[in-house]
This record gives C-alpha cells, structure tokens and sequence, in this order.
C-alpha cells in the first residue's frame, strides 16, 4: 500500500531547459562541463533519512531502500517506480531498522535485506510478490550480511558472516528453506549473477584479510578465478568492493589498492575489466581525479560503465567507455550538499537511476531520486522546495 504523501514534482520541460543550459559545451582547452542529472523524486518525510540501494527491473519498475532515522529510532524506507512516478510503500510492521542491499529476478520476486550490523541490528531478508511485502526470512543477531542475489523465486542467495568464531557463510534459499553453504575459499562479501551455475564474487581469502579474492559459483562449489598480479603484502594489498558480470566476456571488477605508512593507510581506486581472455587494469583518469574508492558501479547499456564515487571533492558520477573518461553531477535542490550512493542500470536501455539524499528546505536530509533520461514523458520531476517559514 502506498503512503499518501507522495513526491514533490517539477515540471519536466522546467527541468530540460534547465538540464540544457548547465551541460553546455566547453570552450576549446577548457575542462568540459558536465552533464547534469535531473532530479525526478524528493521525498516529504519529516526526520532524516536516505536511499542506499536501487535495484532496475525494467522500464516501468524499479525499487529503492534505505533507512528513516528519529529520535524514535530507525525503520526501513521502500519508494517504487511504477512506470509513472516513484512513492513511498509500506513495509511490514516490526521489522525495524534500515535495508542496506536489495535484488530482484522480476517485478513479483523482489528481495531486500537489512544486514544487521556487529549483532545489534536485526537481520531479516523482506520478500514482495507483486502485491505485498512480508518478512521472509530472520537470522540470528550473530549474523551480518553484506549482499544477497536473486537469481529466481527458487534462487536466492545471500553472503556474509557470523560475529562469533562460526566465521564467514553463504546461505542459499531453494524456494522452501534457507540453507547454510559453506565458502571455505575465503569470505565473499559482494556478488553479482549471470545465472545459477555462473555467479561471481569477491572477499578475501581465509584467514587473511589482505588477500584479496574472486570467486566463482559453477552450480556445485565455488572456486577461485585466477587474477593478474595483485599486491598482497601487509603493507601492500587490495580491496575489492564490488563485481559486475554483464556477460561472460564483460566482467568489471572495482575496488582498491591500499598501501600503509605508519598508523595511516592510503587508498587507491582500482579498476579491472575482464574480456573474455584477460584482465586489464584501468586507469587514465581525469586529471583532477583523486578517486580512493567507489560506492557503485553499473553498465550503461553502450559498452561503458558509471561509477558513484566516494568523498565530496570529486564529482558525484563518473563515466568511462573505449578508454575515455568523463564525469556528471546530480542536480541538487538547496546548494552543495547531497549525496548519491547507489546507481542502477535498466536492463537492455540506457535509462540509467541514482538514489541517495538532499536536504530540503527544512533542514531535512530526504530521500532522492535521478536519473539520465528526465526528458522522458514518463519521468516527471520535484517541484523546488517550499520556503522555510
């Protein structure tokens, strides 16, 4: 059921014009100017709160999660685009705190996990069928998940660990009952899927933190890819963050290189791409770039990935295709601030969501949606925020 207070909307011929008078075109030598995406949902709630996942069904369906946070305590945020606007939806009562990952197989079989976080959080995997949220799972507070993959409604998986010596897990959901699976490879943290028997995954080897991994589900055991020469010293090692499978010869792999001096470590953004005979090892990046790690990564439907990037120096999404780099802002309604954290790419298209948080007039952070075709008629946008009284 959907909640009464709906978005904010602006005009979308507002938001085009606006859109073509800010991405002009750069004069010869100059840094060229970014695109800028238009916002096209801002929540209304009252207390601060944020989207931290989106997940791209098709054209006309698309869900975003994230948390509420009052003096009340936490509870999980859904918003849903049916093809005409996003809203709020109602999640089950009691289910408490916020969602941190989400996935779906189609628009009746979609999954959102709250994590959990150091067994204080509780841990619970929510299910919608087409008509209606319900919990569908709970762990035990000892575990915390990192990712979870819906790869059908007999298909679901989710990684993570538990905080007491039982260590790191996958679990498995075959339509009737969630299974423990173990990885004794090492701990897979962040997971994509092509299909059943093809699903990647990266971590970091047993016992060692520092020993990066990516691992491979071939529908009966996971075993470990081999990769170009990565630093695995104490000193000198790498992180990964993150994988996208968008075929077998189309593989990116992002995260970071991590160098210590002293008591500090120093980050370093890195990029990998799999075409189907090797790995290659990205960089060239925009000169003023001072890019440590990334929050999101999705195709973008023309061979090309975006990137969300980390920290408030850098732009807020970043492009790079056939070996060439460019960057885009979201358009934000009160000034500087704002935050985007997810990115999704529909599936098949170039239509491209973001989500994250900007604060409105009132002070509030709120949930916020953009995208890269706002000049769809479909696509409407936030009206500016009321004055403050």
């Amino acid at each position: 059921m959907s909640f009464g207070r709906l978005t904010r909307r602006l005009s979308a011929l507002t938001g085009i014009a606006a859109l073509a008078a800010v991405a002009g075109t750069a004069p010869a030598g100059a840094d060229p100017v970014p695109d800028v995406w238009p916002l096209v949902a801002v929540g209304d709630e009252t207390a601060h709160n944020s989207l931290q996942d989106v997940v791209a069904i098709g054209p006309r369906s698309a869900w975003a999660f994230g948390r509420i946070s009052s003096d009340g305590g936490d509870e999980p945020l859904a918003v849903r685009w049916n093809g005409r606007s996003w809203a709020r939806v109602a999640l089950p009562a009691g289910a408490g705190k916020g969602i941190r990952f989400a996935d779906a197989s189609g628009p009746r079989n979609v999954w959102a996990f709250s994590g959990g976080y150091a067994g204080i959080d509780p841990v619970y995997a929510l299910r919608w069928n087409g008509r209606s949220w319900t919990v569908a799972h709970r762990w035990p507070h000892q575990v915390v998940l990192d990712d979870a993959e819906v790869i059908g409604p007999r298909d679901v998986w989710a990684f993570g660990s538990y905080t007491n010596l039982l260590g790191d897990r996958a679990w498995h959901y075959d339509g009737r009952r969630w299974a423990e699976v173990p990885t004794p490879i090492g701990a897979l943290k962040h997971a994509h899927a092509l299909r059943a028997d093809h699903i990647l995954a990266v971590g970091h080897r047993s016992g060692s933190s520092t020993e990066a991994l990516l691992a491979r589900w071939n529908g009966r055991t996971w075993t470990e890819v081999e990769l170009p020469d990565l630093p695995r010293e104490t000193d000198h090692y790498t992180i990964f963050d993150g994988v996208h499978a968008v075929s077998e010869r189309d593989v990116w792999l992002y995260g970071r290189e991590v160098r210590r001096d002293g008591d500090r470590n120093m980050h370093e953004f890195l990029l990998l791409h799999y075409d189907g005979s090797t790995w290659q090892r990205i960089g060239d990046f925009l000169p003023w770039m001072r890019l440590t790690y990334a929050y999101a990564l999705t195709p973008d439907g023309q061979g090309g990935i975006w990137l969300v990037p980390n920290g408030n120096d850098w732009p807020e999404l970043l492009h790079y295709r056939d070996g060439r780099w460019t960057q885009a802002k979201v358009d934000l309604l009160t000034g500087p601030n704002g935050a985007a954290l997810d990115i999704a790419n529909v599936p098949h298209s170039r239509l491209v969501w973001v989500v994250g948080s900007t604060p409105v007039s009132s002070g509030t952070w709120n949930w916020t949606v953009w995208s890269n075709k706002a000049s769809s008629p479909h696509i409407r946008q936030p009206r500016p925020p009321r004055p403050a009284k």
